[in-house]
C-alpha cells in the first residue's frame, strides 16, 4: 500500500516528537560558586535554622520518626555510630579486594563505605505488598544506615508500601559536600570526554532503577529522593538520556560494556566488575526492542524529590514529560535554594534547569526529610484527630495545574485514580506509531 505526502510528513512529525534531546551542558566551578552565592544571599542568613529548623524543635520529646531521635543517651551504640560516620572521613567506593581479605570488617567499614541496598517492609511488616509497584528511596548527605532506616520507616508508614533503600552512605559531612559538588558540575555529564562521568552511588542506582523498569509485571516505579539523593537521580536520568541517544539502542545485539566503562571508569575490584556487568545487562534489557520499548518502560517511572539541589534534572523525553516528576521544597531551606528554589532558574540562560511541577511550603524552615517535610504532609493527610493536624495543604503547587501533589494519592495504601499524564500521552503516541508501522513507504 502506498502513502501520500501528508502521511509521510505526519509520520516524520511523530518520529521527531518522540526524539530525546541533548542534555544541557554541565556547570563549571564558577557556575557552582555563583549558585551557592545566590542561595546564601537570598532570604534570612540563618543557616543553622535553615537546615535544622526552629530551635524549639531541637529539644525532646520528638516525633516518633524524627531524625533528632538518632541522638539518644539510652542508645549509646547508635548515637556513637552516627557521630563517627558524620565526622570521620571515608571512601565512597567498594573495599579493595586485598583490604577486604587482610582487614577485619570493623576496620574496612570505617575506611570504605560504598552504597548498599536494603529492603524496608511496609507498615505491617510485609515485603511483597503491591507487587505491581516498586518503590525506591535514596537519601541525602550526612545520612548513615540508621538515619536511612528511619527515613524509610516513615515512608513505609505513610504509604503502606515496602521501600528499597539505595543507601548513599555518608563519607563525613565535609566529603559529602564535596561529592555533591562533583555530582552537580564536575562528573555529572555523560557527554563529557572524561573517562569517568558518574560517582559510584549514581551508577549503582542506575542499575537498580533500570532493573525495576525492565520487569514486565511492574506497572509503576516510584523514586523518592532527598537532598544529595536528588543529584544522584539527576545523574541517573542523564545516563539514560545518553544511552537512548546512542546507536546501541538500534542495534540487534549491542555491547553495552564500553558505554558503562565510560560511566564508571576503571574497574578495580571483583565487586565493581559484577556491578559493571549488571549495569550493562540492565541497559541491554532496557533498550531491547528499540526506542519505543524503552520509552514505554521509562513511562512507568515517577520521581518525587524533596529539597532538590541538582543543577540539571530534565525529562528524558521533554515533549511528553517522561518521566513524571514532582518537587517539594521548604521556602527557607538553604539546600533547596541551591536547586529547585534558586533564583537562577528564571534566567534566560539558566544555571539551574529542573523540569516538573514544584510544591512549596511558604515560610517553612528546615531540611530534614522526616522532621521538616514528611511530617507536614502526614499532619495534613491523616484523617484522625491529631494535635498538629493541618487543615490546609502545606505544599500547594506553585504555578498552573492541580494544587495537590499526585504523591498524596498514594497515602495509606491508596492508588491514584489514573496514570500520570506522561504515561497516557506516551501510550497514545506509541499506539500511533504502531499504526504507522503498518504503512509501507515505497522505495
Amino acid at each position: 500500500m502506498g502513502t501520500t505526502k501528508g502521511q509521510v510528513e505526519s509520520r516524520s512529525e511523530v518520529m521527531d516528537f518522540l526524539g530525546t534531546t541533548a542534555w544541557p551542558e554541565a556547570n563549571k566551578l564558577w557556575d557552582l560558586l555563583k549558585v551557592t552565592g545566590h542561595a546564601a544571599s537570598s532570604g534570612p542568613p540563618l543557616f543553622l535554622r535553615s537546615i535544622l529548623g526552629k530551635p524549639a524543635s531541637w529539644l525532646p520529646p520528638h516525633r516518633r520518626f524524627s531524625e533528632y531521635n538518632i541522638i539518644d543517651l539510652w542508645r549509646p551504640p547508635t548515637t556513637l555510630r552516627f557521630l563517627a560516620d558524620f565526622m570521620l572521613p571515608a571512601f565512597a567506593t567498594t573495599t579493595p579486594d586485598l583490604a577486604r581479605w587482610l582487614l577485619p570488617r570493623i576496620v574496612h567499614r570505617r575506611i570504605w563505605r560504598p552504597t548498599h541496598f536494603f529492603r524496608q517492609p511496609d507498615e505491617y511488616g510485609g515485603v511483597s505488598s503491591f507487587p505491581d509497584e516498586h518503590w525506591f528511596f535514596i537519601n541525602g548527605i550526612a545520612t548513615n544506615a540508621d538515619v536511612a532506616r528511619l527515613n524509610a520507616a516513615y515512608l513505609a508508614h505513610l504509604f503502606h508500601r515496602p521501600v528499597t533503600v539505595v543507601q548513599n552512605a555518608t563519607q563525613s559531612i565535609l566529603l559529602d559536600l564535596g561529592e555533591c559538588a562533583i555530582g552537580k558540575g564536575f562528573k555529572n555529564d555523560p557527554d563529557s570526554e572524561d573517562r569517568k562521568t558518574m560517582t559510584e552511588p549514581a551508577w549503582r542506582a542506575t542499575a537498580a532503577f533500570l532493573e525495576a523498569l525492565n520487569s514486565d509485571h511492574t506497572r509503576r516505579v516510584v523514586i523518592i529522593a532527598h537532598s544529595q539523593g536528588t543529584i544522584i537521580v539527576a545523574n541517573v536520568l542523564r545516563a539514560i538520556a545518553k544511552a537512548l541517544r546512542s546507536d546501541l539502542v538500534r542495534q540487534a545485539n549491542p555491547k553495552w560494556h564500553p558505554f558503562t566503562n565510560s560511566l564508571i571508569g576503571e574497574v578495580k575490584t571483583d565487586t565493581q566488575k559484577i556491578l559493571r556487568d549488571n549495569l550493562a545487562h540492565s541497559l541491554f534489557e532496557f533498550a531491547k526492542g528499540g526506542p519505543d520499548a524503552a520509552l514505554e518502560r521509562l513511562s512507568k517511572l515517577e520521581i518525587y524529590t524533596f529539597a532538590n539541589c541538582a543543577d540539571r534534572m530534565c525529562h528524558v523525553y521533554p515533549s511528553m514529560e517522561v518521566p513524571y516528576m514532582e518537587h517539594f521544597a521548604n521556602e527557607r531551606d538553604l539546600v533547596a535554594r541551591l536547586g529547585i528554589l534558586s533564583p537562577l532558574r528564571a534566567k534566560t540562560k539558566p544555571l539551574i534547569e529542573i523540569d516538573g511541577p514544584m510544591f512549596v511550603q511558604k515560610r517553612a524552615w528546615g531540611h530534614l526529610l522526616n522532621e521538616h517535610y514528611l511530617s507536614s504532609i502526614d499532619e495534613y493527610l491523616y484523617p484522625g484527630a491529631c494535635p498538629r493536624h493541618r487543615e490546609q495543604n502545606p505544599y500547594p503547587r506553585k504555578g498552573k495545574g492541580p494544587s495537590r501533589s499526585r504523591l498524596y494519592e498514594y497515602f495509606h495504601g491508596k492508588r491514584p485514580a489514573e496514570d500520570p499524564p506522561s504515561r497516557v500521552i506516551t501510550l497514545e503516541i506509541l499506539s500511533s506509531r504502531m499504526e504507522w508501522a503498518e504503512i509501507s513507504v515505497p522505495k
